[in-house]
């Protein structure tokens, strides 16, 4: 790590050079998508977007400190908080048209329009962060944080003002404006000119500047400037990484810094990737419920234990020293007899000492107090208290029993200490239980690497690709991008239904592919949701699909005419078999006719038409997934969402298990 990147501290949050390229990349990939749905977990927004590409993919915002898509899913709220219901109420099934940076500022727009109009989303990184959802003319529907400050408002019902000082642009004028007055270090001209003391340091290390080094001329701004400048364009070619210092993660940045040459770095295809990964553990931050109480209660046990010890110090160093006096009354006895015969005669005459008083090497006499009838003798450092009317044997045996209360004070600060390191032992354990309660509400989001894995598909007994839409949309997309003319189309003989294509890729197609294709249609229509036990199935050569109406008719999306002759499947019964499978080294949940899912899965369940609630079943089926994962040593968390979206519309019932040991589902 070079000399300038020691001065600065872990990132905490992006910077407006980060924004730049996550804003490009993101918006690529989520312009021209629908918002599905909104959430929050804590203060971490997040954004379910179906992207034109067919892909679902969640974008994720932490005011002050990041915005990005996240390659990881959580579960999801029960009860949203208020902000979260607006936003759902406002934005959802609206389609995104614009998301952007704002400048070179850390704020971020995104619009979308939809049947409730248009609506701005702004998300402010600045100051303590914020996010705000307004109309069309800016004016303010709704805010996460209300804040007023000296400079503007963010509330409800007032028209939305953006931050004063807003970085539009890195310009000369801005860096000459830090001049004014007086000459300045050339960190503190970047740092105007960019914003962030990262990237401050970055443009003064391709500067060959000092960042201590002084700025007094139009020169020394201009030369910033242009390497600033170039910083900016090098956004062209991305090449993302999560740097490490002390094996730590400690930036996250989307080009090769100079700042952090000769340092760790692991290296990804997408910043966004990179962001994700760099600010996970925020993402597990809201989901830990019961932090704030845990880490109270550390803080409390904490704070006796250093209260205990603070004590058993004291009392150890009381033992060590009255063990110490008690041992020199002890050893001079004869002297110490004396010197209390000598008091108790002198008090019997009504004398406050006596004279002359007798002296013992090592001790002196510091206190006398008649009334209490106590001698205060300073001995080896300790003050003893004596007692002249008893005799010394008395008196020691005295400081014998100060000592047992002594350590047994002393016994029960540690069995005391003892028992709150049990509790914070406890409290580890308990940490570390919520961790993994929360890994296990947290998956790896997995971008379909194959185009048909954002549809329905399953590979049939024959090897054949057997593809199905999951609603009109996909339907559509679905013959229109991928049906070939040789390719063989299905479709249950009833209104509702998923269009299902089998890729011959110039083979012939066997009879028990077409069987199976043709139950896999049967289950996906609306055959299942009538709770129909079969349903007649019909297939057709890609070249006999049409999108082209009759003169004067309309197909509706996810519509076609079919042209020629139809080649039936008569009763063909609704059973679909959801299974688990690994393929290069993932997990993944599939659904298909028992024939071809069953043989390849390493745990399936086969469901039909029947009366048990989708939801609960999924649940069922997830946890046994996990289990056989878990049994197997195999990384990976399937959600209940990944199995509910493979199970067919309507409710089910569970009619054969495999191969399974335990956790029957159908219980």
């Amino acid at each position: 790590m070079s000399a300038l990147s020691s001065k600065l501290k872990r990132k905490s949050a992006l910077s407006a050079l980060d924004l730049r390229a996550l804003v490009k990349e993101i918006s690529q990939l989520i312009v021209g998508g629908v918002i599905v749905n909104a959430y929050m977990i804590g203060d971490l927004l997040m954004f379910k977007i179906r992207c034109v590409d067919g892909i679902s993919r969640i974008l994720a915002v932490k005011p002050p400190r990041w915005i990005s898509l996240t390659s990881y899913d959580v579960e999801k709220p029960t009860r949203p908080p208020t902000f979260c219901m607006l936003l759902r109420k406002l934005m959802r099934g609206a389609r995104i048209t614009s998301f952007e940076q704002v400048g070179f500022d850390r704020i971020v727009k995104m619009r979308a329009e939809g049947e409730r109009g248009v609506h701005e989303l702004v998300v402010e990184l600045v100051r303590e962060g914020n996010v705000v959802v307004c109309n069309s003319n800016m004016d303010i529907l709704g805010v996460y944080r209300e804040v007023e400050y000296k400079d503007r408002a963010l509330k409800r019902g007032l028209k939305y003002k953006p931050p004063p000082n807003v970085i539009l642009d890195v310009d000369e004028g801005r860096g000459l404006e830090t001049l004014k007055e007086r000459k300045q270090k050339a960190f503190y001209v970047a740092l105007a000119l960019v914003g962030s003391p990262e990237l401050a340091y970055e443009v003064l290390a391709r500067s060959s500047m000092d960042p201590e080094g002084e700025v007094d001329s139009q020169e020394g701004v201009k030369r910033i400037v242009e390497k600033a400048k170039e910083l900016l364009k090098s956004l062209d070619e991305v090449r993302p990484s999560i740097v490490y210092v002390n094996e730590g993660p400690f930036s996250v940045v989307p080009i090769d810094f100079a700042i952090y040459a000769g340092c760790k770095k692991r290296t990804y295809n997408r910043f966004y990737e990179a962001v994700a990964d760099y600010f996970y553990e925020d993402v597990k931050e809201g989901l830990l419920r019961g932090k704030e109480e845990v880490e109270k209660e550390r803080k409390r046990i904490e704070a006796t234990m250093r209260e205990i010890r603070g004590v058993m110090a004291e009392v150890e160093a009381k033992i060590k020293g009255l063990s110490k006096a008690v041992r020199f009354v002890e050893e001079n006895a004869e002297g110490f007899q004396e010197l209390l015969e000598a008091f108790r005669g002198a008090w019997a005459r009504g004398e406050d000492r006596p004279s002359p008083e007798p002296r013992v090497e090592g001790a002196r006499v510091i206190g006398v107090d008649r009334r209490s009838k106590t001698l205060k003798v300073e001995v080896e450092g300790v003050e003893l208290s004596f007692r002249p009317h008893e005799s010394l044997m008395a008196n020691v045996s005295g400081f014998y029993d100060e000592l047992k209360e002594l350590k047994r004070r002393l016994e029960a600060s540690s069995k005391a200490l003892a028992d709150l390191e049990v509790e914070m032992a406890s409290l580890a354990e308990r940490e570390v239980e919520m961790a993994k309660e929360v890994e296990g509400r947290i998956r790896k989001r997995r971008e379909p690497k194959h185009w048909y894995e954002k549809y329905l598909w399953f590979k049939s007994s024959d090897g054949f690709l057997v593809v199905a839409g999951r609603d009109a949309s996909q339907n559509e997309a679905l013959v229109r991008r991928y049906l070939e003319d040789r390719d063989l189309f299905f479709h249950a003989d009833v209104v509702g239904a998923a269009a299902v294509i089998v890729k011959r890729e110039g083979k012939e197609v066997p009879q028990a592919t077409i069987e199976e294709a043709a139950q896999f249609a049967a289950c996906y229509s609306r055959a299942w949701k009538a709770g129909l036990g079969s349903v007649d199935v019909y297939w057709v050569y890609g070249k006999q699909v049409s999108k082209t109406p009759p003169s004067g008719e309309y197909l509706p999306k996810g519509s076609f005419m079919i042209r020629g002759g139809r080649n039936y499947l008569k009763g063909v019964e609704l059973k679909l078999t959801i299974g688990l499978v690994v393929q290069g080294g993932e997990a993944l949940v599939v659904s298909g006719p028992p024939s071809a899912i069953a043989r390849e899965a390493l745990v399936y369940v086969t469901l039909a038409p029947g009366n048990e609630e989708r939801g609960r079943v999924a649940k069922k089926i997830a946890k046994v997934f996990n289990e056989r994962l878990r049994a197997m040593g195999l990384e990976g968390v399937i959600a209940v969402d990944e199995v509910m979206r493979v199970l067919p519309p309507g409710a089910v019932r569970v009619v054969e298990r495999g191969p399974l040991e335990e956790g029957d589902v159908r219980q």
